[in-house]
């Protein structure tokens, strides 16, 4: 199952970007580099600490596993800069007001929620010796950092969800009801795919294992 939500994710990723190849301005950078920056390396950032059987991640040392998670989740926050930038520049452009839509409200909250993210992931990695302070264990700050990853990834399939159903997309989309309807749902299903990997990989790691423990 690892090899086919790695599939998925590779997929998606490539739909989106191709939508955007003949667009006309910077807006195509938002679209495209949102879903490199989520469905892409945030996944895979997520994913690389799959317990899954037929995962290869397991063999790899945690460090390496770390390391990797870490440059993927550079790419995010590097990825979602410009993407978010391109959105905000489009907006001034166009001369349109910002975060007046579902997509675009929860869309900043994941954005500035990914930045404090990325943070929280620097305590765990670089200053580890400031954690003390802050009265955790580094155990504690793990399963947090893990499971607030987890509902942000979940949260931003929900906001690419419902960029679907905007303008832009649709025209990008045969104009039939029918077939826009079947092309929505099969890429929803296939977002929420992955939304439901990454919960069950942290429910696997953590949750299992601490009631395992008791």
């Amino acid at each position: 199952m690892k090899t086919v939500a790695i599939v998925v994710s590779i997929l998606l990723v490539l739909l989106f970007v191709v939508l955007c190849i003949w667009e006309v301005g910077i807006f195509k950078l938002h679209p495209s580099l949102m879903a490199v920056s989520y469905l892409g390396c945030m996944f895979q950032a997520i994913h690389i600490f799959s317990m899954d059987d037929t995962s290869c991640s397991p063999s790899l040392p945690r460090r390496k596993q770390i390391l990797i998670h870490s440059f993927l989740q550079v790419g995010t926050i590097i990825c979602s800069i410009i993407a978010f930038t391109a959105i905000y520049t489009t907006k001034i452009q166009r001369n349109k007001p910002h975060f007046t839509s579902w997509h675009g409200f929860i869309g900043l909250i994941v954005f500035i929620w990914s930045l404090l993210q990325a943070i929280a992931g620097l305590f765990l990695t670089i200053f580890q010796r400031y954690i003390r302070s802050l009265g955790l264990t580094y155990a504690q700050l793990r399963i947090y950092h893990a499971t607030s990853g987890v509902l942000l990834f979940t949260i931003s399939c929900f906001v690419l969800i419902l960029g679907l159903a905007s303008n832009w997309f649709k025209s990008k989309m045969p104009n039939n009801t029918i077939i826009y309807s079947v092309i929505f749902y099969f890429l929803t299903s296939s977002m929420l795919f992955l939304a439901h990997k990454c919960v069950e990989q942290v429910k696997n790691r953590y949750v299992k294992r601490k009631i395992t423990i008791k």
